[in-house]
């Protein structure tokens, strides 16, 4: 009881910062508006896009267009985010400190400014987490339903925002670099792949009809933006933005698996897997 009040607590506070960051002289972001107009022109997929983000601006527009349901579902995706790692650390038998420890760490970073925007990063970090919640679950219990929450994780990720397939990149050498790899011969595994590639077919039939914006999108996106993005600085930001779980956290995590479970390292090294793939396409 005293755990869930705690965690209710530090959603509601998640909630209360979100609101006071909020300040009145300022509108909207240009980015906002683009998709706040994606809701009078639905589609299974846009320019930018995939189609995900358009549904929530469909229902802000029925909730009447205002300011706080706009920055509401950016808020709630943070505070669900906060949850997953709480419940992430409970599964790995963290006490109340660590609870406390890892979520609070979640809470004051720099998502506070990602949480204050409508655009699908914030539901992008939650996908992300989700993922990696529901294999921690999937190796610790054997579970095959927890494929299929992967697979549904992926899919409404992928929805949202198309660099979650650099999470499969990671998934895939680490997955093969272990003993965990015996799921490669479950037919369960294939019928979740199947589960995830029905839900997103729409989009990817979306794309085909139109002669793939997406590729021609982030061919812009190279030629325009990310041509000022130096590799190595996009590195050492990962560690920054994060500064405070970093040396706490990772560092102990890998020596906790290279000293005793030196079978699992894959895990770890997926993590770094993620960075070289964002650097290497300029993601």
């Amino acid at each position: 009881m005293k755990k869930h009040l705690i965690l209710v607590g530090l959603i509601l506070l998640k909630f209360i910062i979100q609101y006071q960051l909020i300040s009145p002289i300022y509108d909207l972001h240009r980015d906002e508006f683009l998709h706040l107009d994606q809701a009078n022109h639905l589609a299974w997929g846009y320019l930018s896009v995939p189609p995900l983000t358009s549904w929530l601006s469909y229902l802000i527009k029925i909730l009447g267009n205002s300011v706080f349901w706009i920055k509401f579902f950016p808020a709630l995706f943070g505070a669900l985010t906060i949850l997953v790692v709480w419940k992430t650390i409970e599964e790995l038998k963290g006490g109340l400190f660590a609870l406390i420890f890892g979520t609070s760490c979640v809470i004051f970073s720099v998502l506070f400014r990602l949480n204050t925007l409508y655009q699908p990063n914030s539901f992008d970090v939650l996908s992300w987490t989700l993922i990696y919640y529901f294999i921690i679950r999937y190796l610790n219990s054997g579970h095959h339903k927890w494929l299929y929450f992967i697979a549904v994780a992926f899919a409404l990720g992928f929805l949202n925002k198309y660099n979650i397939a650099f999470l499969i990149v990671g998934l895939i050498p680490a997955i093969i670099a272990v003993p965990e790899r015996k799921v490669l011969f479950n037919s369960k595994f294939y019928y979740s792949i199947l589960i995830a590639f029905l839900i997103i077919l729409p989009n990817l039939i979306w794309q085909y009809m139109n002669n793939f914006p997406v590729l021609y999108h982030f061919k812009e996106l190279a030629e325009t933006q990310l041509i000022n993005v130096n590799r190595w600085s996009f590195i050492r930001s990962q560690f920054l933005f994060f500064s405070e779980l970093f040396l706490l956290s990772d560092l102990d995590y890998m020596l906790y698996y290279v000293i005793l479970h030196f079978e699992n390292i894959g895990y770890s090294c997926c993590l770094f897997y993620h960075n070289w793939c964002f650097s290497i396409f300029k993601s």
